[in-house]
């Protein structure tokens, strides 16, 4: 991964770009990209660009990259099957000097147009100058695994892999936007363009904006092309699923540095090492536990998954300690708050894996397209049920003696406390799939967040349910599983991956997500919910494909995400600092919060909902100490230029 910044005098081409600037904004990335700083300048239009090496670490590979017509690109990620299009690239003409996937980028899009980009299996935020049409053109994955961010003031744009590149310009504002804190409070992130500052969107997943003098257009180059089965045999989708597993796993081991994987010991971090095994990478694997501190010590799970397969991990254990001064460090890498307290394992097994690797992969996106979470069910539970005695004899044994039955997780997930009251929350509106869900997902009612906000705008729950019910409905899907997994592999899903992004580049280490490759994606999104829940088991079709390649304890363990003590944290050892931030003068100063509301909250920890609640504001909060008051943390070094 790298930074990618720029500027761009759209409507005053001559107007020469700020070099200083232009630089302030690039340095401000230097964590993407310690390896080197390179600029173009030309006129109206500057791009700057802080370099990962992992691909060609020649000088072949440096960017911004200039082609022969003057196009020019400035390129974060990668490109995994960019070698299938050098035979046609150079049939027109192309001519490569090295062997960087920036290099077939550049002359792709000069020659065919980002549209182009929907055959590229890859993750990428790109910004490219157009030298022949004279356009600037930003453009992200089809999953939006990484990001690029722009803020365009009607005459010029500047744009970003990070947010906080863009507030070293001038006129750039740093200001909240109330509809983002809406949606963060019911969807856990603004969503699709949104971000939390007022001024400052970001490039749409699957998409690319382009610039001219006559302004911006924005265009769909990637989308899901219709849910219809391409097949319902099971034997047959679980085969097909192994061979395109097994094509993108070795793909996304391209690289000229040391490579890793994230290992948790479930399922899909585990199914990923054993891939990469299986084609001949037994690569290092790195996690994080939490030992004595309330919720799951994963450590058992994970050392007996990576003993079984042969593998070598390295562990990190983590507590709070350092919770006051690491959650405003992590939230400036942040940019904003997404999701919630996995930034804190994620952030730290990224650095254990950083003192070794400079590439690991990981097993996100497994659950959002092949329906790994329990609350799927809620969209269609007669479907579910019906489906509970099906599929449950493997389609080929497992390892060991006598195979390994996929199933029975789900009930393990259902039988949860925190699930059984959501979900008996949740029931009473089972006529209406849409609010059931929604009402699961947004678990905290109006009324505890109405009486702890204060003034209009920041919180509005009929407004999050229509963009929810027109969102769903948009999908030309004809069930509501795959609704709610369009829908969530647009929203939730990217929300994690900004997660991922940031907590790994933190350490200047590249996270790849085989498990979001587009090819899988839409071969995901072609095979029915009943392949996916099914026999009593969520992701079914993918634990068939993965059954003879990992431990049978690991196929059917109950799911136990990335938990992490926080609450305990902030109820507990650091409940004190948590008061002070929340209800600190500059805090009541915003008129975000109410503080009497607030206090009372505070010290009620057996209140329903307590930590969702706290939390998030706690968060609101610390992002606007970093953000909006320009307060920089404690061990922020953006480090010299190369």
């Amino acid at each position: 991964m790298c930074g990618v910044t720029g500027i761009f005098h759209y409507a005053s081409p001559e107007r020469p770009v700020d070099r200083d600037e232009l630089t302030r904004m690039t340095r401000a990335l230097a964590h993407r990209g310690p390896d080197e700083e390179g600029f173009f300048v030309d006129r109206g239009l500057g791009l700057g660009h802080r370099r990962l090496s992992i691909v060609d670490l020649s000088p072949t590979g440096r960017q911004p990259m200039m082609a022969p017509d003057g196009s020019v690109l400035s390129y974060n990620g990668e490109a995994y099957n960019h070698r299938a299009f050098r035979p046609r690239l150079e049939a027109r003409g192309a001519r490569f000097a090295g062997s960087a996937d920036t290099e077939t980028l550049l002359h792709l899009l000069r020659l065919e147009g980002p549209r182009a980009l929907s055959d590229v299996a890859g993750i990428f935020g790109i910004a490219f100058w157009d030298a022949r049409r004279r356009r600037l053109v930003l453009a992200r994955d089809p999953l939006g695994v990484k990001q690029i961010y722009y803020h365009d003031d009607g005459r010029r744009v500047v744009f970003a892999s990070e947010i906080k590149a863009l507030l070293e310009c001038a006129g750039v504002e740093r200001a909240v936007d109330p509809t983002a804190v809406n949606e963060y409070l019911h969807f856990h992130a603004p969503l699709f363009e949104r971000t939390f500052f007022r001024g400052i969107r970001q490039v749409r997943a699957g998409e690319y904006v382009e610039w001219n003098e006559a302004g911006p257009w924005t265009r769909t180059y990637w989308q899901i092309d219709g849910f219809s089965p391409d097949g319902t045999d099971p034997e047959a989708r679980v085969a097909e699923l192994e061979q395109k597993l097994e094509e993108v796993v070795g793909d996304q081991l391209m690289s000229d540095v040391p490579v890793g994987a994230f290992f948790s010991g479930g399922i899909d971090s585990t199914a990923v090492a054993a891939y990469a095994k299986d084609a001949g990478r037994s690569l290092p694997c790195f996690g994080v536990h939490f030992t004595g501190q309330g919720v799951v010590d994963e450590r058992p799970f994970q050392e007996a998954a990576a003993k079984a397969l042969g593998l070598e991990l390295e562990l990190v254990t983590f507590d709070g300690r350092d919770f006051p001064t690491d959650i405003a460090r992590l939230m400036y890498f942040q940019d904003q708050p997404v999701i919630g307290a996995a930034i804190f394992p994620m952030f730290h097994v990224a650095g254990l894996a950083a003192r070794r690797v400079k590439v690991c992969l990981g097993g996100q996106a497994a659950d959002e397209i092949f329906g790994g979470y329990a609350r799927y069910a809620l969209a269609d539970p007669a479907r579910v049920l019906g489906s509970w005695f099906q599929g449950r004899r493997a389609v080929h044994g497992g390892p060991g003696e006598g195979g390994s039955r996929v199933g029975g997780n789900l009930a393990k997930q259902l039988v949860d406390g925190r699930n059984l009251r959501r979900l008996a929350t949740a029931l009473p509106t089972a006529m209406d799939w849409k609010s059931r869900y929604f009402g699961h997902f947004a678990k905290v009612p109006a009324s505890a967040w109405s009486a702890l906000l204060e003034g209009d705008g920041w919180f509005d729950r009929p407004r999050a349910f229509e963009q929810f019910s027109s969102g769903v409905e948009a999908a030309a899907a004809s069930d509501p599983v795959s609704r709610i997994l369009h829908w969530e592999m647009r929203t939730y899903l990217a929300a994690l991956f900004q997660q991922d992004d940031r907590m790994t580049m933190a350490h200047s280490l590249e996270s790849r997500v085989p498990l979001a490759d587009p090819r899988l994606v839409r071969f995901a999104m072609h095979t029915p919910p009943e392949l996916k829940l099914r026999g009593g088991a969520t992701k079914w079709i993918l634990r068939q494909a993965v059954a003879n390649r990992i431990p049978a304890d690991v196929l059917n363990r109950r799911k136990a995400g990335f938990d992490t003590p926080a609450e305990a944290w902030m109820r507990d050892e650091h409940r004190g600092f948590v008061r002070d931030t929340l209800l600190s003068k500059r805090a009541r100063e915003r008129g975000i919060v109410n503080p009497a509301a607030v206090d009372r909250l505070i010290d009620d920890v057996r209140r329903p909902y307590w930590f969702d609640l706290v939390w998030k504001l706690f968060c609101i909060e610390v992002w606007a100490r970093v953000f909006l008051d320009g307060e920089t943390p404690s061990g922020i070094d953006r480090g010299p230029a190369r």
